[in-house]
């Protein structure tokens, strides 16, 4: 019987495997383009991946680890090492040509619940939103005619985005270092880009941030792309994994941290709650953002729902998505291209239940500077997945509806 080390290790040589797999049966054509199972993994030196010749054997392989994981005893290691093993098993499925029902992309691969919201919920936020709109002097009309004007109001001339990108990494890094991790000097630079189906992209191996200049930024909502993408977000992540793995206090799934899969909805869950990760909510406008942010993200959530499970038009999605979720055309246009994908479509509910679920057990935590040192070790230390997250420090798990 394998230890949790060696379970960690096989695992990941068997994602690796399937990976290199994918992308040498399909050379960037199939199901996930060329993106691959791992878009950018960091244990390309240090795991010796498995070397598959058929579909059988990747499957053969995912059976055998799955049962090993399956002799472990409970608790959040083996929580999460099963759904990683479920994540995989649907990835080759996929990946061979079937297809699963949406609710098994959303349970297996990506490792949420598969569930409709509750209207209340989402109106809850709606209101929320409004009353602290009203508070910034935006007091006229609709909610989305309310977020328009704010977004206008406050938003960043082309012309000036790299420096003002240039100032909040340098703010968001500073706060990093001394809240989260040494960044040992790593840098990020600006990267525009338009027709894109994202508002932002990390790019860790080219030190760019990817923005897409369809839409229109505010300094807050930079703020939180920045804090999503770079500090204390994806790019800090992966430094974290990396340096914890090669020091030996993390098992290897930790380089598993990008993977198209269950590792995906904390790691968008970290960048999400990136603005309050490291206290830097200055301002109304921030609390905006982290208002807007999480309202908008279950509407999206909901409209991928509604579109694979209700029949939505893309039309009816994207007045919805509009109306209700006061969202900007290029990101409507993106969400509704990603639920209609046959691989990515569950991704988008990532977002939603990881920032439930990292900013549950953050509010838990508090100020505790005890707690607060082991939150942060196993939120960037460990994979986890929301149940197994909150398991490891003692937080009731719920899936949403906090406060």
């Amino acid at each position: 019987m394998m230890d949790s080390r060696e379970l960690g290790y096989e695992i990941t040589a068997i994602a690796a495997g399937l990976d290199d797999f994918e992308r040498k049966t399909f050379d960037g054509k199939g199901i996930i383009d060329d993106e691959g199972l791992i878009p950018l993994y960091l244990g390309q030196d240090l795991i010796r991946a498995r070397h598959y010749a058929s579909w059988n054997e990747v499957d053969a392989d995912i059976a055998e680890i799955a049962a090993e994981i399956d002799a472990m005893e409970f608790g959040p290691r083996k929580l999460f090492l099963q759904k990683l093993g479920n994540s995989l098993r649907s990835a080759s499925t996929l990946f061979q040509g079937s297809d699963l029902p949406f609710t098994e992309k959303l349970t297996n691969l990506v490792g949420v619940p598969a569930e409709s919201l509750h209207p209340l919920f989402i109106e809850d936020m709606g209101a929320r939103l409004l009353d602290k709109l009203n508070q910034a002097g935006f007091s006229s009309g609709t909610l989305r005619e309310k977020v328009s004007a704010w977004e206008q109001s406050g938003g960043i001339l082309p012309e000036h985005l790299e420096t003002v990108f240039t100032e909040l990494m340098a703010r968001a890094q500073e706060r990093t270092d001394s809240m989260i991790v040494d960044t040992d000097g790593y840098t990020m630079a600006l990267n525009p880009v338009r027709n894109i189906h994202y508002s932002a992209r990390c790019n860790f191996s080219a030190g760019k941030m990817d923005l897409n200049m369809d839409n229109t930024f505010s300094r807050a909502a930079l703020k939180h792309l920045v804090a999503h993408e770079c500090f204390p977000g994806h790019s800090t992540q992966n430094i974290y994994t990396l340096r914890s793995f090669k020091n030996g206090t993390a098992t290897a799934d930790v380089l598993l941290c990008s993977l198209n899969g269950i590792t995906g909805v904390i790691q968008e869950g970290i960048g999400d709650q990136g603005v309050e990760m490291i206290d830097w909510i200055e301002d109304i406008n921030d609390e905006i953002q982290a208002l807007l942010r999480r309202y908008q993200s279950s509407v999206a959530t909901q409209a991928a729902w509604r579109i694979n499970m209700e029949n939505l038009s893309d039309a009816e999605a994207y007045a919805y998505m509009r109306d209700i979720g006061a969202m900007q055309e290029p990101r409507i246009k993106g969400r509704i291209h990603m639920a209609r994908h046959p691989f990515r479509s569950g991704f988008i509910s990532s977002y939603f239940y990881g920032n439930e679920a990292v900013r549950r057990v953050r509010l838990a935590v508090g100020d505790d500077p005890i707690r607060r040192k082991a939150f942060v070790a196993e939120l960037y230390g460990k994979m986890h997945s929301p149940e197994s997250l909150c398991l490891a420090l003692g937080v009731p798990y719920r899936s949403y509806g906090d406060k």
